[in-house]
């Protein structure tokens, strides 16, 4: 999509969210990718309208494009290590596990129109192929309690958890992601080199006016908050 804007002269918004965890926070890796329905002409300043008429045609540019991917990264993706897909242990197996992802259904949704916007976004979201869910481990039981020193009784005591209230915790933890890996992705004129110089264009186009930052606030705004006292008044005349 970012290709084909391009070549019209558009450039257009886009935005990637990774998930890896679904309603009970098992695990069910997915992608979000969410595209203005327009661009910025950046020749001429103006917004121009996209259409998707056919969400059949978006959704067949989007599978496709993420099929070549994998195809081209089996290196990387590795599928033969990844849950119920030990059986694909070569190449072969793996082009004909990714042909047969045609035949699948890839969810396309078109968000409305929302108020006070330029443009409405479409919201292609499709799970991978290659992103099996993964089988919860059963629980040791010695990871079910936990010793430790009472610093009031000056005894040992040993604290025992249910294995629901261990089990939750472990897919709490387990969806933490690496340090700096981004969860979130921009490109097009939302992304991080483009941003400054193009969302003022994009917001002159569109007749809409910025919003402000709010300024940070100081110490004393800060000590009021936390400790409900500030710091510039007197205790006595509170004056």
């Amino acid at each position: 999509m970012l290709r084909h804007a391009r070549k019209l002269g558009i450039e257009v918004g886009i935005f990637c969210a990774l998930h890896t965890y679904g309603g009970q926070l098992n695990q069910h890796p997915h992608i979000h990718v969410s595209i203005t329905r327009g661009g910025l002409d950046v020749k001429h300043g103006a917004w121009r309208v996209l259409f998707f008429k056919k969400k059949q045609q978006v959704e067949t540019i989007w599978r496709d494009a993420i099929i070549r991917l994998l195809r081209a990264s089996q290196d990387r993706v590795n599928p033969g290590k990844l849950p119920n897909l030990g059986h694909i242990c070569d190449e072969k197996q793996w082009k004909r596990y990714l042909q047969a992802q045609y035949q699948r259904h890839w969810k396309v949704h078109f968000a409305k129109r929302p108020a006070g916007l330029g443009a409405a976004i479409p919201r292609p979201l499709s799970e991978t192929p290659a992103s099996g869910g993964v089988a919860t481990p059963s629980l040791p039981r010695w990871l079910c309690s936990t010793q430790y020193y009472d610093h009031n009784t000056q005894k040992h005591k040993r604290q025992k958890l249910s294995e629901e209230e261990m089990l939750w915790l472990w897919r709490y933890v387990s969806h933490i992601p690496a340090r700096h890996f981004k969860m979130v992705r921009y490109s097009g004129f939302l992304a991080n080199r483009k941003r400054g110089s193009l969302l003022p264009k994009v917001y002159e186009a569109l007749e809409m006016t910025p919003r402000k930052k709010p300024g940070k606030p100081g110490l004393a705004v800060l000590m009021k908050a936390f400790l409900g006292t500030a710091p510039y008044q007197c205790i006595l005349c509170k004056g």
